[in-house]
């Protein structure tokens, strides 16, 4: 005979597996041509890869992930288009990186790709679709508006819109779209007065943008650790190469301008490690550069290590120092660390590009930014 207190454990460990076993669909990729892709997924403002791999032409791939939300199925070539995971299994198939890819008739993602080139989507009830079209609407309806007081309506719909939507928005690219989109519009408003001196619209545009940072972290710091919004919306003016921007909104929010991790170890510059130079494209040792000498940690996923390291190069060469700066990336040299040189002139930077150096002196995440002087051996 089973008592009662066997009975309530049994319930509540069935209970507690129900609870925490997460939902599982699967994916079905045909290809009909040969084809390299990837499939992005994403997490408020993170995005990584479900799937990356070749495929050969009339073969499937079946992919079961718990992640439900939009993904984005990208071509070698560039080519890229959303695809809605559901909890259904759903069939995508490809026939061209140039040509959006089919589904079977009635799906979710048929109903999407419906709505999204203007046909009739019929009167299906998909609410994560219809979520996406809302947010693709609300996208749209920015980029007519000129005035600042336009500027202060919309962007009390973004606020709206993320706050009230953000747990199901989360799992698709939207949250990264709308505060890129929120921040651009601040470019599309005319900041002139009547009267007012010519250098008036340059600070009612960094005030609007300033407050646009601080309304963010207000509102999704709960959701997304207040570091990661802040070096996404720095990376928004750093990757057009609006430095002194981001700089600026750096220096207003110092507390939130950093990447975790440690602090960093006793680190070794032997004198033969291997440097490249941007002005002269030539590998040289550590040791064939002269004088002082300062390391600047970067990492390509870090937006306010590499604004930080710009903005020390420019001072370096505007204050005429001896002093030389050497960037150490914390990932493979690669052209995105590369094209900080274009953000400066009259002058010149260093990156380390030593693998066995990077393995045995990198082993974890460095808190950045993050600077060191050195003397060369």
């Amino acid at each position: 005979m089973i008592c009662k207190s066997s009975i309530a454990l049994l319930l509540f460990v069935v209970s507690a597996f129900f609870v925490s076993t997460p939902v599982w669909a699967q994916l079905t990729i045909h290809a009909e041509t040969d084809v390299e892709i990837g499939l992005v997924i994403y997490n408020g403002l993170d995005e990584s890869p479900l799937f990356t791999g070749s495929m050969s032409a009339e073969t499937s791939r079946a992919i079961d992930t718990s992640y439900l939300g939009l993904a984005l199925l990208v071509f070698s070539g560039g080519q890229s288009y959303p695809v809605i995971i559901g909890d259904e299994p759903l069939t995508l198939r490809i026939a061209s990186p140039n040509i959006p890819p089919s589904y079977p008739v009635g799906s979710e993602n048929e109903f999407f790709y419906k709505h999204l080139s203007g046909g009739d989507s019929g009167t299906a009830q998909y609410a994560f679709a219809k979520l996406m079209i809302q947010a693709k609407k609300l996208l749209e309806s920015s980029h007519n508006i000129h005035t600042p007081e336009e500027l202060s309506a919309k962007k009390r719909e973004f606020h709206t819109f993320v706050g009230e939507h953000y747990n199901r928005l989360k799992h698709s690219d939207m949250v990264r779209r709308l505060i890129a989109q929120y921040f651009m519009m601040h470019e599309y408003v005319n900041y002139h007065r009547d009267g007012a001196p010519a250098s008036n619209i340059r600070i009612q545009y960094e005030k609007a943008v300033l407050n646009g940072v601080n309304s963010w972290l207000e509102l999704v710091t709960p959701k997304i650790p207040d570091h990661k919004i802040l070096n996404y919306i720095v990376s928004l003016y750093y990757n057009r190469s609006m430095v002194s921007l981001a700089s600026m909104i750096m220096n207003n929010f110092q507390d939130s301008a950093y990447c975790p991790g440690d602090m960093g170890n006793a680190f070794i510059f032997p004198g033969n490690l291997s440097v490249t130079s941007t002005n002269t494209n030539t590998k040289m040792h550590l040791s064939e550069i002269r004088g002082h000498k300062v390391i600047a940690f970067v990492s390509n996923d870090c937006p306010v290590s590499m604004v930080e390291t710009v903005n020390k190069a420019r001072k370096l060469i505007a204050q005429n120092s001896d002093m030389t700066l050497i960037v150490a990336p914390l990932q493979e040299l690669s052209e995105k660390h590369l094209a900080m040189s274009k953000m400066i002139s009259g002058g010149s930077l260093f990156f380390i590009d030593d693998q066995k150096w990077r393995e045995e002196q990198l082993p974890t995440m460095i808190k950045l930014p993050l600077f060191l002087e050195i003397e060369a051996e």
